[in-house]
C-alpha cells in the first residue's frame, strides 16, 4: 500500500510538472485572440497570449533545496522541500504568483514575478521571505533533479467516509 501510494504521489507529480511544459519559443506567433471567438472561450491563453511566454516549468536552488515551479496559463504549482502548493499566475499589470500550500506552509504563496527579457528565467519577490527566487526555465524532464519526493506525506487518512451523501 505504502509503495503504491509512493508510487501514485511521483507519478502526480510528474504529471503535474510536465503538463504545464511548453515551448518557450514564440517566434512567428500572432495574437488571433482577437480573430477568432473561440480563443476567447478557451480556458487556455490563445498560442502568442500573454501569459504563453511564462508557461513552462523552472527550478531554482536555495539552501541546498530544489524547488520547482510550473505556470500554465493562469495556474501555478510550486513543490519546494515537502511543500505542494497550487493556485494561480496573473498579469493584470503586474505579474503575481498566488498559491495555497496543502499543508497551510505560507513561505511561498504570494510573490511578484519579473521574468527576464529573454525568457530563461524570473525572479519571485516573494512576500514572506526576505529573499528572492530566481528560477531558471527547464528545457526537459531531464533538467529535473532526482531528488524530487516520491512519497506522500504523513498523516494523509486512509479510509474513506462510508456515510457521503450522493448526488
Amino acid at each position: 500500500m505504502k509503495k503504491a501510494a509512493s508510487i501514485a504521489g511521483t507519478v502526480a507529480a510528474a504529471a503535474l510538472l510536465l503538463t504545464a511544459c511548453g515551448s518557450g519559443s514564440d517566434e512567428g506567433t500572432k495574437d488571433t485572440s482577437k480573430d477568432t471567438p473561440s480563443a476567447q472561450e478557451s480556458s487556455a491563453p490563445a498560442e502568442g497570449g500573454a501569459n504563453s511566454k511564462i508557461t513552462g516549468a523552472y527550478l531554482a536552488k536555495t539552501g541546498g533545496q530544489t524547488i520547482i515551479l510550473s505556470i500554465g496559463g493562469e495556474k501555478a504549482s510550486l513543490i519546494s522541500g515537502k511543500h505542494l502548493c497550487n493556485g494561480e499566475y496573473t498579469d493584470t499589470g503586474e505579474k503575481m504568483l498566488m498559491l495555497k500550500c496543502a499543508d497551510g506552509n505560507t513561505d511561498r504563496t504570494m510573490g511578484k514575478v519579473a521574468p527576464s527579457g529573454d525568457g530563461k528565467t524570473l525572479t519571485v519577490d516573494w512576500d514572506a521571505l526576505s529573499e528572492n527566487d530566481t528560477f531558471t526555465r527547464t528545457t526537459s524532464p531531464s533538467d529535473f533533479p532526482s531528488d524530487i519526493p516520491t512519497s506522500l506525506p504523513s498523516g494523509i487518512p486512509t479510509d474513506l467516509p462510508t456515510n457521503l451523501p450522493s448526488s
